[in-house]
């Protein structure tokens, strides 16, 4: 028996296709739609996120990874707050600021790349914790992302509805404040990795106030510069304003700690 014959696939019609005018035709023609598809692909992209922007939340390296949780868990020894500038080649240290160094040359700079890894390790420890409880089901997956989700996509927003109602001049960056809310992640995190190994209420609560304490702090001075500008700023408030704004940053420090006991609770 000779072997399948390949016109009854309509293979030797594709080749000859292929290869006539009109396939090699369509070929570039369908070529220049896919180059063309791309291209609105990315313009949107771009229109929508910025991605030369992310770029720098994710610039980050292993030795400021590791001391970016040290901050987060002993944030009471850090002793210098400020943030690195970016000025001009030619401006000298007085001259205007372009911008802020990236977290792998400032450790006070905000990243995205612990509060992500640390959300989707905190979302396979409550899998991993419901299923030790013989509790677990696949939708309490979906159900533990969407609502954290939520609640930084809530805190995002209202902090920026605050600052627009105070009037607050500095433009305050979206990823910033994603950082910083997600930032929450690891104190929970270390908690739910604690109530697995040491499962005593007492310890874990004892040290789930402590970590919630020690954030809210870091909260508190990192936050700080977007709300309350520096002695040296040329923008000057009333006291009136400063008081207001105070109690923004405190309102959002308070409401950083009951979400994070919420999510451990959760």
């Amino acid at each position: 028996m000779g072997g399948p014959n390949p016109n009854l696939f309509g293979i030797d019609q594709i080749q000859q296709f292929q290869q006539s005018a009109a396939g090699q035709l369509g070929m570039q023609l369908g070529q220049e739609a896919l180059k063309q598809g791309q291209a609105v692909v990315n313009q949107n992209i771009n229109r929508f996120v910025n991605i030369p922007k992310l770029k720098y939340y994710f610039n980050v390296s292993n030795s400021y990874v590791l001391n970016k949780l040290r901050v987060l868990v002993f944030s009471f020894r850090q002793k210098s707050w400020t943030r690195l500038v970016v000025r001009g080649e030619n401006s000298g240290p007085a001259g205007p600021i372009e911008g802020f160094k990236p977290p792998r040359e400032d450790l006070n700079a905000p990243d995205l790349y612990i509060p992500i890894m640390a959300f989707v390790t905190y979302v396979l420890m409550v899998g991993i914790t419901l299923n030790t409880r013989k509790k677990f089901e696949p939708e309490v997956l979906g159900m533990t992302s969407s609502t954290a989700l939520l609640i930084i996509a809530f805190e995002v927003l209202a902090f920026k509805l605050c600052c627009y109602l105070l009037s607050v001049a500095t433009d305050v960056p979206f990823f910033d404040l994603i950082a910083y809310c997600g930032y929450k992640f690891v104190p929970v995190l270390i908690c739910l990795i604690l109530n697995l190994v040491v499962p005593i209420p007492a310890i874990v609560y004892t040290v789930l106030a402590y970590l919630i304490i020690s954030y809210s702090f870091f909260t508190l001075r990192s936050v700080k510069y977007l709300v309350l500008p520096e002695s040296s700023s040329t923008t000057t408030l009333v006291a009136s304003q400063r008081q207001q704004r105070i109690y923004l940053l405190f309102l959002f420090v308070g409401i950083q700690a009951l979400t994070s006991f919420f999510l451990f609770y959760f």
